[in-house]
């Protein structure tokens, strides 16, 4: 199970379509740090459906 903040991440991301500059600018982080977020969250979500 993703967290809150996970979920929050995948939702703007990918249904809202934010960038990760505007997605990082709400969660009150930066860009890199959405990035590396981003990335363990896929990773985590690819493994879950293998």
């Amino acid at each position: 199970e993703l967290s809150d903040r996970d979920k929050k991440i995948i939702i703007l991301r990918y249904y809202r379509d934010k960038t990760q500059t505007e997605v990082a600018k709400m969660l009150g982080v930066s860009q890199v740090q959405i990035s590396r977020l981003e990335n363990r969250i896929l990773k985590e979500i690819k493994e879950k459906m293998s």
